[in-house]
């Protein structure tokens, strides 16, 4: 439909007409060349935001004072561009895109309304932005200015020439004597459970807080170093961890990109500092508080800084530095807009509209880019998700693993669903391509059947701890004092040969005082016979009988405290324990630590149920599995599998399970509790053993092909069953089969 006259002479009146809008005289502007190219840097100083605009945004800018019309820009525009089409439609866009990045101020009155809507929406996506991403949550901060002004004059040295090039070769020389002692370094690292268990995982914790402190001051005092400011630092939480954050935009406004390179590096810097004294002190310090801290601070420092920080995949410190290197501001936004036009035409047959701002050249590499990103991105967020998943399995806490891996699945839908959206409500002038949506559409069909569908093996894992074939454990009925020790460990005895003997004073007592009774009553009953008193006879003998009766029972409990072999075999010590603590020494002092049967253990009091020692029939070795109540149905006897022995990194041993209990199992062995480094979460109860806070079930695996002398008893590790070969969606309908009950 044509304009009528009457609309037309209204569009010519409102161009006529000056815009009611004029620069902020406030704002502070840098001209700063990238690739060879000056480009106008805007800073807000109220709102602390940052723009760089391409030169016909800043002629508009510079235009509008309030006077000039929307005509009479568009042709002081054309004039400065003359190769450029301008039509008052885009100065319109022009402006509205300035007045939106709150550069403009308004004339008029009534904006109030408007700019409070705008607050509350971006507020809102905040809000959409931090549920899609729990991982990593911004809180509000606060303005460090002045902390940083005093300490620059104090610490701003480290970041000159003269302090960088020693520290550089200090970090040099630490990370030569790791890579030169790196077998060494690497048999004194504790194990997985080790490390990550209580209450070192309390330490990693605050460690990696206090080191991402450091980092974060690091690039605020580097910022007052160079010339910038910093106006902006806050606590934010990483991976649930609390740390802080530094704004350090106002790097933007410096000319030298080396200068915002260097303040991009300085968080990492300060961390590779921390990381370099660290091993050092690790390395000529004891097992202790110190020696466990320069350890987490190693490793929070290094592996952070790998993974996160200097990779330039991710939106941290080195996609700044690699954004400031290659001059191309906004690279990663630039990077996801050409994806998704590329994805657009060649899925779609979607043509878009050629933008002024892009990059015209390099669209490969972008693109290259923007994919890598995008799942070195999910490769880390999958590989969070397992570590936590990992470390609160023994604590019965896996399902919150399992939600955030379920919550991370809906968001990538989300995120997938809603650029497929704006992709499809481009604005377009041709149709969508039929071939090119129907080969889309087929290629999506084939990878979604090939996802749900295709077999692939699903294991199932179990600790487990080794024990010699056919083992007997000894252990002592009565409670008792330590007399004598018949073997060492390694002898090779017979059975009843005599392993130990105890003594208890309480039961001695008891049979002389019982001893003492009868005799005293043999002699009553004798006397009653030579009066011939019948009837105080028989209940002096009545009583003899019962004294002699506990006579015998107490010289029985005697005879136990003699511990003898039930089988014969060779001697296996039992397992070891720790020295006991002052209190406890100060509660008992002959408890007894080591082994109970180690000579110097001689005197030593001894509980009832003591494990003193185990009896091996032959050399051969089994594994005791723990399986859990969910895998039970899958561990059926005969069944083949994998055993990884956690002191045996490089051997893979093989075995079949024999035999599976029917009960499941109350107590862990103390090896594979999370008390002692293991698996296994567990409460010691009264009488100090590891009641499992979830129900397993014992099975014994038969070792095949085994060399007996490198194993030992009491070594654990894990064991991994192929259950068989299922598609995800098998998985996914036996999972809720077995959690939901469909009833008629």
């Amino acid at each position: 439909m044509l304009n009528s006259p009457t609309s037309t002479a209204r569009m010519v009146a409102s161009a006529a007409r000056p815009v009611a809008l004029r620069k902020r005289p406030d704002l502070v502007i840098a001209r700063i060349a990238y690739r060879g190219v000056t480009a106008p840097v805007i800073k807000d100083p109220v709102g602390l935001k940052y723009y760089r605009l391409q030169p016909e945004q800043f002629s508009v800018l510079e235009m509008l004072d309030g006077t000039l019309s929307v005509e009479q820009i568009r042709e002081s525009l054309q004039r400065e561009h003359p190769t450029m089409p301008v039509t008052r439609t885009d100065v319109q866009v022009l402006i509205n895109d300035l007045h939106e990045k709150g550069l403009l101020i308004s004339e008029r009155p009534g904006q109030a309304v408007g700019l409070l809507l705008g607050r509350r929406e971006r507020k809102f996506k905040s809000l959409g932005q931090t549920l899609l991403n729990p991982l990593y949550i911004r809180l509000p901060g606060w303005d460090p200015e002045r902390v940083l002004t005093r300490l620059t004059p104090i610490v701003g040295w480290m970041f000159a020439w003269w302090a960088v090039v020693p520290t550089l070769i200090l970090i040099g020389i630490s990370y030569l004597f790791l890579a030169v002692r790196f077998e060494e370094l690497r048999q004194k690292l504790p194990e997985f459970h080790q490390f990550f268990g209580w209450p070192n995982l309390l330490y990693l914790y605050f460690t990696m807080a206090g080191a991402k402190v450091l980092h974060e001051f690091g690039h605020g005092l580097a910022c007052k170093r160079f010339g910038a400011e910093c106006h902006s630092m806050g606590v934010m939480l990483l991976v649930f961890s609390p740390t802080l954050y530094c704004d350090a935009t106002d790097s933007w406004m410096i000319h030298s990109k080396w200068k915002r390179i260097a303040i991009g590096a300085a968080g990492m810097y300060v961390e590779v500092i921390l990381s370099a004294v660290c091993i050092f002190v690790w390395w000529n310090t004891q097992p202790g508080l110190l020696h466990h801290l320069s350890l987490n601070l190693f490793f929070v420092s290094t592996l952070t800084t790998v993974i996160f920080n200097a990779n330039p995949l991710m939106r941290f410190d080195g996609y700044f530095m690699l954004a400031d290197f290659l001059e191309i501001p906004n690279l990663r936004p630039k990077a996801d807009k050409m994806l998704q036009q590329t994805f657009a035409w060649y899925c779609f047959g979607i043509e878009s509209r050629e933008d002024p701002f892009m990059p015209t050249s390099g669209r490969g590499w972008f693109v290259t880019f923007a994919i890598s990103a995008f799942l070195y991105r999910w490769f880390i967020t999958w590989a969070i998700i397992l570590f936590l998943y990992t470390v609160l399995k023994p604590y019965g806490l896996q399902s919150i693993g399992v939600t955030m891996a379920v919550a991370s699945v809906l968001t990538m839908l989300y995120q997938s669903g809603r650029n497929l959206y704006q992709i499809l409500a481009m604005p377009r002038i041709e149709p969508l391509s039929r071939l090119k949506l129907t080969v889309t559409l087929a290629t999506l069909a084939v990878v979604t059947g090939a996802i749900l569908f295709a077999p692939f093996p699903w294991y199932l894992e179990a600790p487990f701890t080794l024990q010699p074939t056919g083992v007997q454990h000894v252990y002592n009925e009565k409670a008792g004092r330590l007399e004598e020790i018949g073997i060492r460990t390694g002898d090779q005895v017979g059975a009843g040969t005599t392993i130990a003997r105890l003594r208890n004073l309480d039961i001695e007592d008891q049979v002389r005082r019982l001893r003492a009774e009868r005799d005293t009553q043999v002699h009553d009953v004798a006397l009653f016979r030579q009066l011939g008193r019948r009837d105080e006879q028989l209940v002096a003998e009545e009583r003899q009988h019962g004294l002699e009766q506990q006579l015998a029972d107490l010289e029985g409990e005697l005879d136990k405290l003699t511990i003898t072999a039930p089988v014969a075999g060779f001697i296996v010590a039992a397992p070891r324990s720790a020295a006991p603590h002052l209190e406890r020494v100060q509660e008992r002092l002959t408890s007894w630590n080591g082994t109970p049967l180690d000579p110097e253990n001689a005197g030593t009091f001894l509980e009832e149920r003591t494990h003193l020692c185990s009896v091996a029939p032959s050399s051969a070795y089994e594994a005791v599995l723990l399986i859990d109540q969910v895998d039970r149905r899958e561990a059926e006897p005969g069944r083949r599998l994998a055993l990884k022995v956690d002191n045996l990194p490089d051997v893979e041993l093989q075995g079949e399970i024999s035999d599976i209990a029917d009960r499941f199992l109350e107590f862990a062995p103390p090896a594979l509790s999370n008390k002692h480094g293991g698996p296994l979460a567990t409460t010691t109860d009264a009488e100090g053993r590891e009641k499992l806070t979830s129900r397993v079930y014992q099975a014994t695996v038969r070792l095949s092909d085994v060399d007996p002398h490198l194993l030992r008893t009491g070594m654990r590790g894990n064991a991994r069953l192929l259950v068989g070969r299922r598609s995800l969606a098998n998985w996914i309908w036996l999972y809720l089969r077995n959690t939901f009950k469909f009833r008629l």
